[in-house]
């Protein structure tokens, strides 16, 4: 027991080395697979909302012939680069993790969540057809991290009873799906009307910070309380055809997109074993 204790503290030590800012995620997270007696385990589950920041789509470039670019490298009539102006909304989430507890004021999870269907809504600025130009797309994400927990009152050596506040980071990889965009143009005075372009799928890297607090129910069982703020990377719609109402045939479009950033809140359960 003795040489594992000083083969974690060792680990530990190296990680938070400043040449290195990403490496304690690593160490922390290999060190999930090490062997059973020397584990603190514990499962985590959790369900929470998020509310997305503004997500503004635009080209990938703007100046794209072939295949063309979808807005292009002017302004609307309201001043601002044409494009697509809106947000993914409110939507739910889940989340399930392992973990172990390294140090009494220290421990790491592997987690998986999915944001649940949403929609995402918004208003583009094209010239000449109007000012009520709604946009929508369904969306949904994966996101996998490698998360580290700071338990403050035992780094401190703090007695709040049943609380215990904490603070972690967590990164991983994020995989985006997005639907197809369908723009619409009611106000128009000519015939287009619709335009719908390709969906997308995007896998970037990802991260989220926390701050929470775990309510002790039993000895093995803590309710888990949480505010985050989660960044989700690029969200877009792939080159390929763009249907209009006006064309048959369709029209190639480049790729557009956006990222995705949200603030979140979750109520969750850790069970010790």
């Amino acid at each position: 027991m003795t040489s594992i204790c000083k083969r974690f503290s060792a680990t530990t030590v190296r990680a938070l080395s400043p040449s290195s800012p990403l490496s304690l995620l690593f160490a922390l997270s290999v060190s999930l697979v090490a062997p059973a007696e020397a584990a603190d385990w514990y499962l985590r589950g959790a369900l929470g909302y998020e509310q997305s920041r503004d997500a503004n789509f635009s080209d990938r470039d703007c100046a794209s012939q072939q295949p063309a670019a979808l807005f292009g490298c002017v302004r609307g009539d309201d001043g601002r680069p044409i494009g697509a102006y809106g947000d993914f909304g409110d939507y739910p989430m889940a989340e399930l993790a392992v973990g172990r507890r390294l140090l009494p004021w220290l421990r790491a999870d592997l987690s998986v969540g999915y944001r649940f269907a949403s929609e995402y809504a918004g208003n583009a600025n094209f010239l000449s057809v109007g000012t009520h130009e709604p946009v929508s797309a369904d969306f949904e994400s994966w996101l996998g991290l490698a998360n580290v927990f700071v338990d403050l009152a035992a780094l401190n050596g703090a007695d709040l009873g049943r609380f215990q506040p904490y603070v972690g980071i967590g990164a991983g990889v994020a995989h985006n799906r997005l639907g197809e965009m369908t723009y619409r143009f009611p106000e128009n005075p000519g015939r287009h009307k619709i335009s719908v372009t390709p969906d997308g799928d995007r896998t970037n890297f990802a991260y989220q910070v926390t701050l929470g607090t775990g309510i002790a129910l039993s000895d093995t069982l803590t309710l888990d309380l949480s505010g985050y703020y989660v960044d989700l990377g690029e969200v877009g719609t792939d080159s390929g055809i763009m249907s209009l109402n006006t064309l048959s045939a369709g029209i190639p479009i480049d790729e557009t997109s956006t990222n995705l950033r949200a603030f979140g809140v979750a109520v969750g359960l850790r069970r010790a074993f």
